[in-house]
């Protein structure tokens, strides 16, 4: 008995060594290889900076989500939804229509960089290929801007939200008030004459309306205005001079009617050259339209008449 009792000893030994032994062989240290399919860790988080000219834009950090400390599902799962929710204690910044903002890293470049931008019920998504925002329009926008980084392998290496608030106001320039061009005038020899006007339309809503490229002939319009006479002779220059204030208008025509036979041609300079037969009215019609981003804000007519053109000796 004693020996059999010192054989089940050893047995019992030499099973729990042989546990041991293959317990170990199952649990291994993890290679490089299985943390690189965790993800690799950025050598730093990058930073965004939002830029207007030299000047940084307000802007705050609603979400990040990086490798070593979180997943691609967490990024996804905790997806904002909300744009307002998000920058509700973001303070807005004024800016013009037409400014751009540029999209500055710090750090890593991204795989992918977009945003969406909430302006009155309206979200609209964009991506971004050069790091520009153009901004247009007027109001209140709220932007969600989000940038991604990725490895070679497409390997989710990190995610970083960041929001901002415009007041966009428009572009300086932009509108143009009746009151002001009641100032704008026809300068001949240095003498000014007042440049009586017609109005086709004077806001981007009423230049929109049909017809959208309806100008009044003068026929329709004539009985409004009383045209200033000018005496000047063929070969004289007469310029039109808009007040300060109103901005250049985009496109400058000049129609000129005498008799029978008229003629329409663009204007350059603001300068137009008394020409046609001598001894006979010529009356003038200068066509201005200003635009943005190709679309008409305001479409006015001046005129002057020149009743008896004659020859310099």
């Amino acid at each position: 008995m004693k020996t059999l009792k010192v054989l089940f000893g050893i047995v019992v030994i030499v099973l729990v060594i042989s546990a041991c032994q293959t317990e170990d062989k199952d649990t291994s240290t993890p290679t490089n290889d299985d943390i690189s399919q965790d993800g690799v860790a950025l050598e730093e988080e990058p930073t965004i900076i939002l830029q207007t000219n030299s000047d940084n834009l307000a802007a705050e950090t609603v979400l990040e989500c990086w490798v070593e400390n979180c997943s691609e599902e967490t990024a996804t799962s905790t997806e904002i939804r909300s744009i307002d929710n998000a920058t509700e204690e973001i303070p807005s910044t004024s800016v013009q229509s037409g400014t751009e903002i540029k999209v500055k890293l710090e750090g890593s470049k991204p795989d992918r960089l977009s945003y969406r931008m909430k302006e009155d019920n309206r979200v609209i998504s964009e991506s971004l290929e050069d790091q520009v925002i153009e901004v247009y329009g007027e109001g209140k926008k709220q932007y969600l801007l989000s940038a991604e980084w990725r490895t070679e392998q497409g390997k989710f290496q990190g995610l970083k939200t960041i929001g901002f608030v415009l007041d966009v106001e428009k572009e300086k320039g932009e509108e143009v008030k009746e009151v002001e061009l009641r100032d704008t005038t026809f300068i001949h020899n240095g003498e000014s004459y007042p440049a009586e006007f017609h109005v086709n339309c004077i806001n981007e809503t009423a230049c929109e309306a049909p017809p959208t490229n309806a100008v009044d002939p003068y026929s329709e319009w004539e009985d409004e205005v009383n045209l200033a006479e000018m005496d000047a002779d063929i070969g004289d220059e007469v310029k039109i001079d808009f007040p300060k204030g109103v901005p250049a208008p985009k496109r400058l025509s000049i129609h000129k009617q005498q008799g029978a036979t008229g003629r329409h041609e663009s204007l350059q300079g603001n300068v137009i050259e008394i020409m046609r037969e001598e001894n006979r009215e010529i009356r003038y019609i200068v066509h201005a339209e200003w635009m943005r981003k190709g679309d008409k804000t305001a479409d006015v007519q001046f005129g002057f008449i020149v009743p008896n053109p004659t020859l310099k000796d």
